[in-house]
Parts: C-alpha cells; structure tokens; sequence
C-alpha cells in the first residue's frame, strides 16, 4: 500500500471516529439535560416535596442569582440556533473555543426550570465540535499520520492549511463524505438512546379522526386565530428584545426573572420547563380543562418564554412555541364545530408557520407530534399559510 493510501485510509479512520463520538456526545448532553431536570424536579413533580409550592421560588430564585452571575462574567450564553447560523453564514466557521459556557448555562438553565428547549444550547454544542473536527481534517493533511490524532494544533498552520472543500477532488465526493459521516454520527446518537432510553415526546402515533362537515368552513376562523396567535409571539419576541439594555444588573435580572418563572409556576407546572415531554399528553389532559385557563396559560408562556431572553434565561423556543400553540389551539377548537383536533391542529399549524417561516421544518415535527392520520391536514395547513405569507409578502412590497 502506498504512503497516499495509507494516508487516506489514515483519514478515514480518524473521520469515521469523531463522527461516531460527536453522536455519542450530543445525545449524551440530551440526556443529561432530562437527568437533571428529573433529579431537580422530581419530588415537586409527584407532590411528595415538603415545600411544596415554595419549591420553585427557592430553585428558580437561587438559580436566577447563579445565571445572572455567569451572565455578568461571561456574556450572553447560550447562543441561539439564529446566532450559530449567522456566524457561520459570516465567517464561514464557528468560534468553538466557547462551547463550554453555552453547555454549562444551558444545562442551568434548563435544569432550573426555565421555560425555553434544550435545542440552542445543544446546536451550539454539536456545530462547535463540527467546526473543531473540520480544522483537525484541514489541519491534518499537511502533518504526519500519527499527529492527526494526536498532535496539538497549531494556529499559523491552521490558517495556512487548505479550506475543507478543498479536501475533495469534487463536490460529488464531499456530498457523499458528508453525508456519510452524518449517517454514522447519528447512528452513535442513536446507540445511546438505545442504551439509555428517555421518555419523548417525538413517535409515530395513531388515533381515528372523523372529519365533520363543519371542519369544511371551520378552517379559516382557526388559520385565522393561528396566524394572530403566531404573530402575537413573535411580537412579545421583537419587544421584548428592546428592553436588553434594562437597568437591572445581570443578577438582579436573572433573580427576577426566576421569581417571576416561579410566580407563573401557580398557575400550572406547565409554565416552566420546554413542553417537550408534555406536548402528548397534555394534548388529550387540555380537553378537561377551560377555554379561559387554556388562553391564559398559552399567553403566560409566550410572554415569560421571550422575557427569559432578555433576563438571561437564554434557550431554544421552538417547544414552548409549539406548547403554548396547542393549549391555544384546543381553547380555539372547542368554541368552533366540527372535529376539536382537527381545529387545533389546524391552529398549532398556523402559528408555528407564522414563529418560525418554514413549512417543511413545522410539518416534520408535527408528524411525530401528532397522530398520523393528521398529517394531510398539517400539510395543507401549513401550505395554506406559507403560501398566504407569501403573498401578503409581495402585496406589501408593492
């Protein structure tokens, strides 16, 4: 074997690795995230705690100290999925020598109850070792065998070795590689789910849906409703943001705002935490419950979800947006006719298009939120939706 073969296959191995290990470790921080929420929220959870429901004013407000303090050190952290797009949209790289600070205030943050996803903090995790893996395959080309997996790298070679589409001799091949490597870093994800299995909310799940005639006309009040509701959000999101420069030091920002999540806590648990786990359950457990709680508890959340980023409870939205859309949309299905989870969905649809403008990411979650057999209306929905933007879009340009 020549020493260019040996190279590569040198290359490959080391490749196939740290693909395999950067799975391992981003569904290794998943679940500990809910290990930890678990190991904190346990006992308050099932009501055998003795403080009862002092419980989150002690474990938000010590935790609201501790973040604003890692706040007033280090920065905002952790950076939102927004924030590592536009770097590497910029720079073309990501600035991995930070990736501790996003890792430990997501972790406090989301253990604290804070009512924002773990999916910020865990994107900023996985593209900064990405990124790190990318610039030891740049760097190691132009180094001995064994220094790729073992030698420092060296900053004036790393900005003299080449790009990483330059490591291909065609596109064809870095697609192929690419792909490759993904495929084997979510089979390493996958092993540890599979080792340390997590109650989710994510599955294939079945129910039977009987479309009413009503259903036929229902639709557009729901759109309609889903579509303000999604607006609303994204207005408390806009707003808010302009009091980033509150007088209240970062400590004091992050204890109220820990009292405040507290506060909501009266309300219902739900106010705190993603919604992830409970975005199932809680769909069937709304029916039992009144149209005016469902519309309060839907605003609380919204509102103190977008208000956490400008305290320093920092994280991702997608499943608190998601959450407060469904008790929203169940309060909107059971004023209107025909099918009730037909018209929320329809709602829940209509909102996340109008959060996050992307119709195809909002029908893949939804289809392993949902039941199956609503998929054709999640679909429709969200074209409905995504092409009427559209055209607001090009009516107001004019």
């Amino acid at each position: 074997m020549t020493k260019r073969w040996k190279d590569r296959l040198n290359l490959g191995l080391y490749a196939t690795f740290w693909s395999f290990v950067i799975g391992l470790a981003t569904a290794s921080y998943l679940n500990l995230v809910n290990w930890l929420i678990e190991l904190v929220w346990h006992s308050y959870l099932h009501g055998d705690n003795g403080l009862g429901r002092w419980y989150p004013f002690l474990v938000c407000g010590l935790g609201g100290a501790v973040i604003g303090w890692l706040n007033r050190r280090w920065g905002d952290y952790p950076w939102t999925i927004e924030q590592v797009l536009s770097k590497v949209r910029i720079h073309g790289w990501l600035d991995y020598h930070q990736w501790w600070k996003s890792m430990v205030l997501g972790l406090l943050v989301l253990s604290c109850g804070g009512s924002i996803g773990p999916e910020a903090s865990t994107t900023v995790l996985t593209s900064s070792m990405v990124n790190w893996f990318g610039d030891r395959l740049r760097w190691g080309t132009g180094q001995p065998a064994r220094h790729l997996w073992t030698g420092r790298m060296n900053p004036v070679q790393l900005k003299r070795a080449p790009r990483f589409f330059a490591l291909f001799s065609s596109k064809a091949e870095r697609r192929v590689t690419v792909t490759g490597l993904t495929i084997i870093g979510v089979v390493g994800a996958g092993i540890i789910f599979k080792l340390f299995p997590e109650k989710g909310a994510f599955g294939i799940h079945h129910q039977v849906i009987q479309l009413a005639p009503a259903n036929l006309w229902t639709w557009l009040p729901a759109v309609l409703v889903g579509i303000a509701f999604g607006g609303f959000f994204v207005y408390l999101e806009n707003s808010l943001a302009k009091l980033i420069n509150i007088r209240f030091g970062p400590i004091a920002q992050g204890i109220i705002f820990g009292l405040t999540l507290a506060l909501g806590s009266l309300v219902s648990p739900d106010i705190m935490f993603s919604g992830e786990f409970r975005i199932v359950p809680f769909s069937n457990e709304a029916l039992k419950l009144s149209v005016p709680f469902l519309i309060l508890l839907a605003v609380i959340k919204a509102l103190l979800t977008n208000l956490g980023f400008v305290m320093g409870w920092r994280g991702g939205t997608i499943f608190p947006a998601i959450f407060s859309s469904l008790a929203l949309g169940v309060a909107c299905a059971m004023l209107l006719p025909g099918n009730l989870r037909v018209n929320a969905i329809i709602v829940v649809t209509a909102s996340l298009i109008t959060i996050l403008g992307k119709p195809v990411l909002v029908i893949v979650l939804l289809f392993f939120l949902v039941a199956v057999e609503l998929a054709p209306v999640v679909i429709i929905s969200a074209l409905l939706v995504s092409g009427l933007a559209t055209v607001t879009s090009k009516l107001t340009k004019k």
